[in-house]
């Protein structure tokens, strides 16, 4: 896991690496209590076993000496523990997957709209980890990726994929405006939503609030 920084303050990143499939999974935690760690295990956990049989899932975690003893229980619940030599964290593939997906985070976020709220920047999350995953392979099936691995095939057509942070305006319907109001409201790109047809996830500057629209314009420019 690492700190990540906002203008609200600091959040950690915990970064997961599953060596047969390639992928590489983060989810946000709000601190380093002890509680938001396992719940952003359990998390990862799920996601990454969700479509696995029992024989294809993990056996053993590796991680850092700084988990907690309440952590480490919670992972003897799933699989074999192991602990990264003392100060020789590299020893651990994790290490290298975070470095590889704070590079690619980073290149996201140095692409966001000028506008973009940097402290939505978890929220951004599920569409970069979508992202990276698509561009690695499988280590036990090179002829598929890493996000087919874990999550079956990605259908581009169903899940369209919109640039992280842009500045968007999303249509608003008869039933959700006044007679003489405009016809659309603006907002930021988040990620593609999976559980809708060619529909986007959208942060909505006046409400604070995400909604999910399936007419969206992009103001990349």
């Amino acid at each position: 896991r690492f700190p990540v920084q906002s203008n609200q303050g600091n959040k950690l990143l915990m970064v997961a690496y599953d060596v047969d499939s390639n992928y590489i999974d983060a989810e946000p935690a709000h601190d380093s209590n002890q509680r938001s760690l396992i719940t952003a295990y359990q998390a990862l956990w799920k996601r990454i076993t969700k479509n696995a049989s029992e024989s294809e899932k993990p056996l053993m975690h590796i991680i850092d000496n700084e988990a907690s003893q309440a952590f480490k229980d919670e992972i003897k619940k799933n699989c074999a523990l192991q602990l990264a030599p003392p100060d020789t964290h590299r020893c651990n593939l994790a290490e290298r997957a975070i470095q590889t997906f704070k590079s690619h985070f980073i290149a996201i976020l140095a692409g966001v709209d000028s506008s973009f709220p940097m402290q939505l920047w978890d929220r951004l999350i599920p569409q970069a980890v979508l992202t990276l995953n698509l561009l690695r392979q499988s280590h036990t099936n090179p002829s598929i990726l890493a996000y087919e691995h874990v999550n079956g095939k990605f259908d581009y057509n169903a899940m369209p994929l919109g640039p992280m942070g842009c500045a968007v305006q999303i249509h608003d319907g008869p039933q959700k405006r006044l007679t003489w109001a405009a016809h659309t409201t603006d907002g930021w790109y988040l990620r593609t939503s999976p559980e809708h047809y060619r529909c986007h996830v959208v942060y909505v500057k006046k409400t604070r609030a995400e909604r999910v629209s399936d007419r969206v314009l992009f103001q990349h420019k």
